[in-house]
């Protein structure tokens, strides 16, 4: 892995599957879908059937965690001439406040001081807005380890703002400054960005070979304007760095509380540029019951097209046409 850098741990969430966060199935009918935090899936847990009229609104619904940003979403946005869907990853906008927020300390520069008990450190100041504690332990050794909590206060950084708090541990290589194993654990973590509120349970853990860097997350994400509840189960993603690119593979499960679950695969690599808001190249795999499946292909940063197969028989029978995502209302 490389050296700490925005996107290096990007979908630190996009996020660990075990101990921390147990989410269970409903029935079939979705009444008592899995709950963390006091946040409750209660959506349909059967596969959905993918057709033309749902093909778009699950694509983009897997990709963003949900309907990000809008009350209506995906296709009907779209055609209501919404300006509301502005083509971004919440767990990537959560990913990168959640980096900024951990680097905001160094702790490669704290050296080889050990403390056995949790040290508080001067509370940080939002660039635009809020504050945020921490304290941490620090045990020192061939890899040293970290643990610690955040605790924020509508903490905003880059037009993000977090409340809630945040546990981490992990291992860092300190003649290097690499970060060889890294997780995260949050209940209710409120997430307003633009014009998108959410709030996520969840765990994360990161592990890096050197050469990539392999995420796994199962986390819940509620819509603040609609209450509907979304979840990302045994979700993986691989990351390669570039020169100033990430590669990302993905695979899991995304289940959506309106259509059921879907699985996740990368047809071909998704790559976002580093500052970049949009994956500029890629197609993501839906793939529903029957092998019906939906196919988000981006060619551009912000533009899209979503190709269906309604019959399961391996060939793409309907497509959307070229469709961009709106431009952002706020930076």
């Amino acid at each position: 892995m490389k050296k700490i850098g925005w996107f290096s741990v990007v979908l630190i969430l996009t996020l660990s599957i075990g101990a921390g966060l147990m989410i269970g199935c409903g029935s079939d009918g979705g009444d008592d879908g899995g709950t963390s935090g006091g946040i409750s899936y209660t959506g349909l847990t059967t596969q959905v059937i993918i057709d033309e009229n749902n093909a778009e609104d699950i694509a983009i619904r897997a990709y963003q965690g949900g309907s990000a940003g809008s009350a209506i979403s995906g296709v009907d946005a779209i055609q209501a001439g919404e300006d509301n869907q502005d083509g971004r990853s919440r767990t990537l906008i959560l990913s990168r406040a959640l980096e900024n927020a951990l680097y905001r300390v160094d702790i490669a520069s704290i050296g080889d001081v050990a403390f056995s008990a949790m040290q508080p450190h001067t509370p940080e100041q939002g660039n635009c807005g809020g504050s945020m504690s921490m304290s941490f332990t620090i045990s020192v050794g061939d890899e040293t380890a970290f643990n610690g909590n955040f605790n924020f206060n509508k903490y905003c950084e880059y037009g993000t703002t977090l409340s809630g708090s945040v546990s981490f541990s992990g291992e860092i290589n300190l003649s290097t400054g690499e970060i060889m194993q890294f997780s995260m654990s949050f209940d209710a973590l409120t997430v307003d960005s633009c014009i998108d509120s959410f709030t996520a349970d969840g765990d994360i853990h990161m592990n890096s070979d050197g050469s990539a860097d392999t995420i796994t997350m199962d986390m819940l994400m509620r819509d603040n304007s609609t209450g509907k509840v979304y979840w990302v189960e045994n979700y993986k993603m691989i990351l390669t760095d570039g020169k100033d690119y990430i590669d990302i593979n993905v695979s899991g499960k995304f289940y959506d509380p309106d259509y059921g679950y879907v699985v996740l695969s990368t047809d071909k690599t998704m790559r976002i540029y580093d500052g970049d808001d949009w994956i500029s190249r890629g197609t993501l795999i839906c793939t529903g019951d029957i092998g019906t499946m939906a196919r988000l292909i981006v060619r551009s940063s912000g533009e899209y097209h979503v190709d269906a197969d309604t019959d399961g028989d391996g060939t793409y029978d309907n497509n959307t046409g070229p469709m961009n995502w709106s431009e952002m209302k706020c930076k």
